[in-house]
């Protein structure tokens, strides 16, 4: 492993956090922390030049932040500042996603939006009113506040969050059921680090310096990913699994345990259910069956297998990667099993560190309203697959589409049918979001947001056990709202007499923090499952399980993971990681295809204008791209999700956007009329500014 900024190992090293603010003239330095969706959560201090934010920096005290942010953030203000910030509410003047808005006032807006709620629930009863709520760069308040609250109180749709970590998170959930993460600060203690199915350089800056310092001491670094990310090319050992295979690499290596007597029998004994099951299951996949299906060289197996077999402390960081495709709940669960089967708890260094959040705090629906829980059930939606069931033929009742934080335009797979879905002139679409993104332009009121440095809140985090509180440093830009301030306005607007000051609203930002929740996470020593076992079996699922997932018409299969310049698809107004696609030199070379050139990616959805990039940091048969580029960045309008499948993993309904096969062929051989591109989306930003401007 390269050297890299550390960070602290033992959390007993917090200080206490500078001041809240530092006034020096017309400069004020204020303290704060980031809620971007981000597993790091750093705290900030930015300072603030006569009102206007001048310079965003590292806070202190936080022992993960240890001094220095990423490159994204530092930017934030390009964001807060930029051509594209919305600073007024707009209302649609032509065709939808064509992007021509005229400036309204907050009462026209609120009035508009209420009377089609109202006429929508009239007609087709709360099913009509479909919440598209993420608020990724939310705190932990605005993100579960008087929106969610309203729509609840309503007896509305429930979207479910299935595009990202739904079935990672169900799966732990199978397996561990209420047990915390390890400490990810504890990860320097490990003798081996596995990263599988994680690209921490990128969206977990914080971590690999962490690895690092156990490298520095001994320990070894295994990455499992398609991809030879900067932590593989470090790494001690690099397994190039195929996409959507990672579930066969698992129960090979817990086969091979059994067939070596590596597995702890006392162990699971006490503390797991369904073992013996787990291993029939196993038992049929061989070190070489795994090596062919996996595209791995059966020795790098082996060495895997006896390196985490036998070292100790040893610790898993398991990302999201694998959970992308058909075989992700099955994948999941069989990684977290591993652990489970050799006993690799009970120390420092060891366990498994996976979403932190089980340890943030349970109290945003404190500060809601009271209200008179309807008698039915809310029905719930799968947010990644918009694209069907708001289809123009798909009879849903939805009439009103409510879009808050999210980005569905560029983020949901099947982009051509989540165009059409969002075309529809008979769904009234509302965006409340803080730029004008692809997405914003479909619909028929776009209300402008506020950004984290516009209002108090509370930060939590998914990547520590830290609480934050996040300030306002800076006055709203123009006339944006926060999400509490957007409910309360739409509650009112629905015959709600909601206020600011009913209940238990204010936010707690007196303590300067932040404050670590957990001083200790030794799995199954400090936290364990419910009842104190994990399960090796699922009551429903059973034992993981793979499924081949295959087309014959398009070889390659694409990923299209995080990337240095965007968080998901935020900041992509200003700055793109590029419209490029990394294929392997063998490919290339059977594809007449060479570095530069100009290709198309194509599938039976449609075709997609690139630059190839040929390059050994992939695996053969398996291209990759970014994510969350913005449709005007694409030659003709058209992003990689036009691609992507809608279809979703069995064990939890998550998205399956590494199941995505394609062709990539030079861009001379396509036929422009026959291979006619998918939906396009329009380049330019028509709406009028404050300033009159276009």
């Amino acid at each position: 492993m390269s050297s890299v900024p550390s960070s602290p190992a033992d959390p007993a090293q917090h200080v206490p956090a500078d001041p809240a603010q530092h006034v020096t003239g017309d400069v004020v330095i204020h303290t704060t922390a980031c809620t971007l969706d981000c597993p790091d959560t750093c705290s900030l201090s930015v300072t603030v030049t006569s009102g206007v934010i001048t310079g965003i920096g590292a806070g202190a005290g936080n022992p993960l932040t240890n001094g220095w942010i990423c490159a994204k953030v530092k930017q934030h203000a390009r964001r807060i500042y930029g051509p594209d910030r919305i600073t007024k509410p707009l209302i649609r003047t032509g065709p939808k996603g064509a992007g021509d808005f005229r400036e309204s006032s907050w009462d026209e807006a609120v009035d508009l939006i209420g009377t089609q709620m109202k006429l929508a629930v009239a007609e087709a009863g709360p099913d009509a009113l479909v919440p598209f709520t993420y608020s990724s760069s939310a705190g932990v308040h605005e993100a579960n506040g008087y929106t969610e609250a309203l729509f609840a109180a309503l007896g509305a749709t429930s979207v479910e969050h299935t595009i990202c970590a739904a079935t990672l998170g169900a799966s732990w959930e199978s397996v561990y059921d209420g047990m915390h993460s390890a400490d990810p600060l504890d990860v320097v203690h490990a003798r081996l680090v596995v990263v599988w199915g994680a690209n921490p350089t990128v969206s977990n800056t914080h971590f690999p310096p962490l690895v690092q310092q156990a490298a520095n001491r001994g320990a070894r670094v295994v990455v499992i990913d398609p991809r030879r990310t900067a932590m593989a090319k470090r790494a001690d050992l690099h397994l190039a699994v195929r996409p959507g295979t990672d579930v066969v690499l698992a129960l090979a290596v817990a086969n091979y345990w059994a067939g070596h007597d590596l597995v702890d029998r006392e162990f699971l004994a006490a503390r797991a259910t369904g073992a013996e099951e787990f291993f029939v299951g196993a038992g049929s996949v061989s070190i070489d069956q795994a090596a062919e299906t996996c595209g791995l060289r059966a020795s790098d197996i082996e060495t895997f297998a006896q390196w985490y077999g036998t070292t100790r402390p040893s610790m898993l960081r398991i990302g999201w990667g694998q959970e992308r495709n058909a075989n992700g709940g099955a994948a999941c669960r069989a990684i977290l099993a591993l652990p489970i089967l050799v006993n690799h708890f009970g120390a420092l260094g060891s366990g498994v560190v996976g979403s932190t959040s089980s340890g943030a705090p349970k109290w945003p629906k404190r500060r809601w309203p009271t209200f008179e829980t309807p008698q039915r059930s809310r029905r719930s939606l799968p947010m990644h697959r918009i694209g069907d069931w708001l289809a123009p033929d798909a009879g849903d009742p939805c009439r009103v589409l409510f879009v808050q934080g999210a980005n569905p335009a560029v983020m949901c797979p099947d982009t051509g049918a989540v165009h059409s879905a969002l075309s529809r002139d008979d769904v009234f679409t509302v965006v409340h979001d803080q730029v004008l993104t692809d997405t914003a332009r479909f619909a028929d009121v776009v209300l402008p947001a506020t950004t984290s440095f516009e209002i108090d809140d509370v930060a939590g985090s998914y990547g520590s056990f830290t609480i934050q509180p996040v300030r306002a440093v800076i006055e709203p830009v123009g006339e944006s709202r926060s999400n509490d301030e957007v409910g309360l306005a739409l509650a009112n607007a629905m015959g709600f007499p909601w206020t600011a000051t009913s209940g238990e609203h204010g936010v707690c930002v007196d303590d300067v923090g932040p404050r670590v929740t957990r001083t200790s996470t030794v799995q199954f020593v400090d936290t364990e499952p419910r009842g104190g076992r994990a399960r090796l079996t699922d009551e429903v699922h059973g034992v993981p399980r793979f499924v081949p997932v295959t087309d014959s018409a398009y070889p390659l299969t694409l990923i299209s993971p995080a990337s240095a310049k965007t968080i998901s698809s935020m900041f992509g107004e200003f700055q793109s990681p590029g419209t490029s696609v990394i294929i392997h030199p063998v490919d290339a070379a059977a594809r007449s295809l060479s570095n530069g050139d100009h290709v198309v990616v194509l599938n039976d959805r449609g075709r997609v204008a690139m630059t190839a990039i040929v390059s050994g940091e992939t695996c053969q048969g398996t291209v990759v791209t970014p994510k969350g580029i913005w449709l005007r960045q694409y030659q003709d309008g058209v992003g990689v999700n036009t691609l992507m499948p809608s279809t979703s993993d069995a064990f939890a309904g998550g998205a399956c956007f590494n199941d995505t096969r394609v062709e990539v062929q030079p861009a001379s051989t396509v036929d422009p009329v026959k291979d006619r591109p998918g939906q396009v989306g329009s380049s330019g930003v028509h709406a009028v500014h404050a300033d009159g401007s276009q």
